[in-house]
């Protein structure tokens, strides 16, 4: 995969040109905004040092202590937010705008739009935890998530604690101390991966943290079209992505599957390339510009678990299976019939479909011999990778401490002051891409936060 995905110095890729594959690294200063609209608000831990980080943050308005004894610099402020994705980043503005002093936290760089290089390689190490590469412990799902400055939208008990804030600890190697966040309310949005550890770290122990993971899981087609084919010009990677949405639906009217068009540089594509030989797999990549890839999408039943940072267990139900199934024979159908002259799947063994001259039943009779299996590790002959962009569950909500880890309002059912405020909160999959619903239900979680904030403010004046 990195092979076909990294670059010299010069932004040159040897296998590119055999490929037939090119990207345009020049960028006219007018089409690129060149400002960086968070830096006035913005440290980056990275250009500090000890001896800095306290002045840089006074520049800011935050009032930073070192406290010797301890070996860390102290902050107070209104609200710590852990992670800038659809739901920090929502909650940040909201709280910011009711007047509270709000401090984010965030592991992953910033970057903006002039420093984006549309390179695959950089882009996935810059921009998605661990460079794209999480897979589930079986190896039968590889997972996308965000992790960055925006993170993926760039990609009844008695609570017997109380949280106080956080203790950090920079990934910059010229700071040494840690950095505790003294705030009335603290808000965690890492994520549906991240969420779940670093709350089990913290010492909670609701049984529904890490549990019910759900990761609408994809499977993929894929047919190519030679450039003989005058019907249908240009490249895969060309022109905009998920241009069109296909809805599957079975017979009793309800969605089984969702169909759309992925966006796959030279590196995932060839990672996600079942291996027959080497020169298969040289072919694959000479045919990859003109090769058309389809996902299927399920809304899944079945869950998974994630307590341990980089740690997925996931396992699709008998449902989702056929889901996939019916979802992943359609696409094919479609290859077909936008004139493909092969068609195939991801399966370990290359199961694929020569077009020219085939009947309509000689077609069936190969998509009934597709199907979802387990993954590399399941011990079986033919096994299948699927793949994953959307996380959610993890933290779901609950009437009770028993049916969910956090309340209605996305507070911990353990500890007051805590909150969730991203995908993990959401209680079953949504069964589209949730980034605008992780915004919605993070807006109204961070409403009756400030609600909450000012009915103490106003108490205490009284």
């Amino acid at each position: 995969m990195r092979t076909k995905s990294y670059v010299n110095e010069n932004d040159e890729n040897p296998a590119w040109e055999a490929i037939g594959y090119h990207v345009d690294t020049d960028k006219e200063p007018f089409e690129v905004p060149q400002k960086r609209s968070l830096d006035k608000g913005m440290v980056e831990t990275m250009r500090e040092t000890d001896s800095t980080l306290v002045q840089s943050l006074a520049q800011r308005g935050i009032r930073a202590e070192l406290d010797p004894k301890q070996n860390l610099f102290k902050i107070e402020c209104d609200v710590v937010v852990v992670g800038s994705g659809c739901g920090g980043g929502v909650a940040a503005a909201v709280l910011a705008c009711s007047g509270q002093k709000v401090i984010v936290l965030e592991k992953g760089n910033y970057f903006t739009a002039s420093d984006f290089s549309s390179l695959e390689g950089p882009s996935l190490e810059q921009l998605y935890e661990a460079g794209g590469l999480i897979a589930s412990t079986d190896g039968g799902v590889f997972v996308m998530a965000g992790s960055t400055v925006g993170g993926g939208s760039t990609v009844n008990c008695k609570r017997t604690k109380r949280c106080l804030g956080v203790i950090a600890k920079t990934l910059s190697n010229n700071i040494t101390k840690r950095v505790e966040i003294k705030a009335k309310v603290t808000i965690s949005a890492c994520g549906a991966l991240l969420t779940p550890p670093i709350m089990i770290s913290s010492g909670l122990k609701n049984q529904n943290i890490g549990r019910y993971l759900h990761l609408h899981p994809v499977a993929m087609a894929w047919g190519y079209f030679p450039e003989s084919n005058t019907d249908l010009k240009g490249k895969s990677y060309e022109g905009g992505i998920i241009t069109s949405v296909h809805d599957v639906v079975g017979e009793d009217s309800k969605v089984r599957a969702i169909i759309e068009t992925p966006s796959l540089g030279p590196g995932s594509f060839s990672g996600l390339c079942p291996w027959e030989s080497g020169l298969d797999f040289k072919r694959r990549m000479v045919n990859y510009a003109r090769t058309s890839n389809l996902i299927a999408i399920v809304r899944d039943s079945g869950s998974g678990e994630v307590k341990v940072e980089g740690r997925i267990s996931y396992k699709l139900d008998t449902s989702d299976r056929e889901n996939l199934r019916v979802g992943l024979r359609q696409a094919l159908r479609i290859l077909v019939a936008a004139g493909a002259v092969e068609v195939g799947t991801q399966r370990s063994d290359g199961q694929r479909l020569k077009c020219k001259g085939v009947s309509e039943k000689e077609v069936e009779e190969f998509l009934e011999m597709v199907s979802v299996v387990d993954g590399p590790l399941s011990m079986v002959e033919n096994w299948t990778t699927l793949t994953s962009a959307h996380q959610m569950g993890s933290c779901r909500m609950g009437a009770d401490d028993k049916e969910g880890a956090v309340d209605f309002n996305g507070e911990s059912w353990e500890a007051e002051g805590l909150f969730v405020c991203d995908a993990s909160v959401l209680p079953s999959a949504v069964g589209v891409n949730p980034m605008i619903t992780i915004q919605s239900t993070a807006y109204c979680i961070s409403k009756r936060i400030a609600e909450s904030l000012e009915r103490v403010t106003f108490s205490k004046a009284s």
